[in-house]
């Protein structure tokens, strides 16, 4: 599909994520308690019917990490093959349905406070070690209740998760303060894996300075940050039908233009992002597959909420009038991948307004005017009237997040309210440590984002007060108190009025700049199969032990 692709195209692609197309082994909002779980009869398998084995998938994207703990904020595009879930969204159809892992059957009870999982049998991690009910108990024992120097970044996605308790080797309760109707999506979450319990002892509960074991369809042979990572098969796999391949070549590639461009001359066989000029190209041709795939995740310029002066909400809230976001997007588009014109949530969640209304809304419309002299208003109000500055501006060392989006941002901040900075150039993978440590001002960057269509979950981890991927050090009492709703309402009606008040209130006491949610430009060659690129309901870096090579 060649051309300009819009927002309306890609809610398109989305039409059954945007009508709330659940699973049946999902429990969606709306949807009641008191079921017992009809996983797929057969293991995952490639959707093709005659998959070919042997070969070696060489990806490109950015290949990096901070550090190799996944529960810390280590980068599930590397590291989640290693490992496997307790369910997992299904590669073989899109990532439309919730099929087993490490568990093979649940029960959720008629109060949906508890979730009763029935654990595979045979399974070892890569070091020999026996897989058992302890480690997935220890694993998010871990995750709930963070040791003492751990920073547990997903923490808030499991915060209705009380206790998890391993019954009997093969057996493990997760029991909820309340009910939580998207408690089965949110461990789809790549990153949310399971570990040794033997290995998390053995390393004082820290997993940051080595790869630890697996259970997953690879193992890590080379790991070289920043260059590559090579993975090979795992022979004693519990599915036996996976992995068709013999590895993986993960290259480093972190430029857009690049990646593509690797992918048209033969270097490299996949990537899920690459540049708008060469995936154009690679649409024309009879040996290239192309898809856009709607993301879950967006550009913004996540504040300091805690740095004077933006812990005033006027300040936050004239950046939020002023700044245009019609200016970034379009640089963005450009050289990178399409963004669109998109409230706090994904273009793809099915509470978001149309594009065409939202262009209306102060903070959103493309004539500024009104815009900016209420901004000035409220900085000179705030004590600001000719701007501040310097302000430390991050972004990614990158050429796109360099030489592109930050200048960007930075412009506009200096034309539209007379802010200055200064930019840091920090490599992308340390930007994780960053956030945690809140040692910025401004990150221009994409830290807003979540594995799911919805945005409870969105929500409740980056902006509700504490929250373990809380950025921007956001606190708002008012708005809390309406994901408390949110969190447990069934009736869509009522989630739709819940969700139009809270992006009210977002507008009103912005957390941060929000530029917008994107779409991702994946492109592959011809020989690739497995892992129904183009049909998926959203882009999701990370798993793909179904791929194989037609040779």
């Amino acid at each position: 599909m060649g051309g300009r692709y819009s927002r309306r195209d890609v809610i398109a692609i989305s039409g059954a994520v945007v009508l709330g197309g659940a699973a049946v082994t999902s429990l969606a909002p709306g949807r009641t308690f008191g079921q017992e779980a009809t996983p797929t009869p057969d293991l995952l398998r490639a959707p093709e019917a005659d998959p070919q084995r042997g070969g070696m998938v060489r990806t490109a994207w950015g290949a990096t990490t901070a550090h190799y703990d996944l529960h810390q904020g280590a980068s599930s595009a590397v590291l989640a093959n290693v490992y496997d879930l307790l369910v997992m969204k299904n590669l073989a159809d899109g990532l439309r349905t919730i099929i087993p892992g490490l568990a093979t059957s649940w029960e959720i009870a008629d109060d949906g406070l508890t979730y009763t999982f029935t654990l595979r049998e045979g399974v070892t991690f890569h070091d020999g070690t026996p897989f058992s009910a302890d480690d997935v108990a220890a694993t998010f024992n871990r995750i709930i209740f963070p040791p003492e120097g751990m920073v547990s970044v997903y923490r808030s996605e499991l915060g209705p998760v009380e206790r998890v308790t391993a019954l009997d080797p093969t057996t493990v309760e997760f029991v909820l303060s309340s009910p939580w109707p998207v408690f089965l999506e949110v461990l789809t979450n790549p990153a949310m894996v399971v570990y040794s319990q033997t290995y998390l002892e053995a390393n004082d509960q820290d997993l940051r300075r080595e790869i630890a074991p697996g259970t997953g369809p690879f193992i890590v042979t080379e790991a070289l940050p920043g260059e590559k990572f090579s993975l090979a098969r795992n022979e004693d796999y519990w599915n036996p039908e996976l992995p068709y391949i013999d590895g993986i070549e993960m290259l480093h590639v972190p430029v857009w233009t690049d990646r593509g461009t690797a992918v048209l001359t033969g270097q490299a066989d996949l990537s899920f992002n690459v540049s708008p000029e060469t995936w154009e190209e690679g649409a024309t041709r009879d040996d290239i597959g192309t898809a856009r795939l709607p993301c879950l995740n967006s550009h913004t310029a996540i504040i300091n909420n805690e740095h004077e002066p933006f812990n005033d909400p006027r300040v936050r809230r004239a950046i939020h009038l002023a700044v245009s976001k019609q200016n970034l997007i379009a640089a963005i588009s450009a050289t990178q991948e399409p963004v669109f014109l998109t409230t706090w949530m994904p273009a793809v969640a099915p509470y978001a307004p149309a594009e065409e209304e939202l262009a209306t809304r102060p903070g959103y419309r493309p004539d500024k005017e009104e815009d900016i002299a209420e901004a000035k208003r409220l900085m000179a109000e705030a004590g600001y009237p000719d701007g501040f500055g310097p302000i430390d501006l991050v972004t990614a060392s990158d050429p796109q997040h360099s030489g592109i989006n930050g200048p960007a941002v930075q412009e506009e901040l200096r034309r539209s309210l007379g802010i200055e900075s200064e930019i840091r150039l920090v490599e992308r993978g340390l930007l994780s440590e960053l956030y945690q440590s809140g040692d910025f001002d401004i990150i221009v960057e994409g830290a807003f984002t979540s594995n799911l269509v919805d945005p409870t979950l969105l929500w409740n981890a980056n902006l509700r007060s504490g929250a373990s991927t809380n950025w921007s050090r956001y606190a708002n009492e008012d708005f809390d108190a309406l994901l408390d709703q949110i969190t447990v309402e069934a009736d869509e009606t009522v989630r739709q009025e819940l969700f139009d008040q809270g992006v009210a209130m977002l507008d009103e006491d912005p957390p941060f700049l929000m530029i917008g949610f994107c779409a991702h430009s994946a492109m592959w060659h011809a020989s690739v199969k497995g892992l129904a690129l183009e049909d998926r309901l959203f882009s999701q870096f990370g798993r793909f032990e179904t791929v194989w090579l037609e040779q």
